[in-house]
């Protein structure tokens, strides 16, 4: 474990005992789940960077994404009141995810914390809105 991980780590066991739970980096990558079980936030500290990643899958898309679509999704990165430091990015599987990335250097426990919880409620927000609006788009 590298030196920005041990320190994730230490700050991952003070947000796992504010809420009774059990949180640790497991080959640099940590999930936190909903109430439903369903993922609230992933936090990755790889091991040769000093950046921290948090990401959180959006709403599934359709196999056939309109261009109309993805064009809205790419235009929301550049709505910093929205998105408030975020952007919406595909992964290797093609699946909608809300991420956000900080050194760690610029961090604390505190601010650690405020990131995490401030990140999974931008989640929730972002996932919302981008449900009504595919529904939108798919009732037009």
């Amino acid at each position: 474990m590298t030196h920005y991980q041990r320190q994730v780590e230490r700050w991952l066991q003070h947000l796992a005992k504010r809420y009774g739970t059990s949180l640790s980096l497991k080959n640099g990558i940590c999930a936190l789940c909903d109430e439903e079980g369903g993922e609230a936030a992933v936090i990755e500290m790889p091991a040769q960077s000093d950046s921290l990643l948090l990401h959180c899958q959006m709403p599934v898309l359709p196999e056939e994404i309109s261009e109309v679509y993805a064009r809205f999704c790419l235009q929301l990165n550049f709505e910093m009141n929205a998105m408030r430091g975020c952007w919406l990015a595909l992964d290797d599987y093609q699946t909608l995810r809300l991420c956000t990335q900080y050194t760690v250097n610029s961090l604390d426990e505190q601010t650690f914390t405020a990131l995490v919880e401030g990140f999974i409620q931008q989640a929730k927000e972002a996932g919302d809105f981008l449900r009504d609006a595919l529904a939108r788009f798919n009732a037009a």
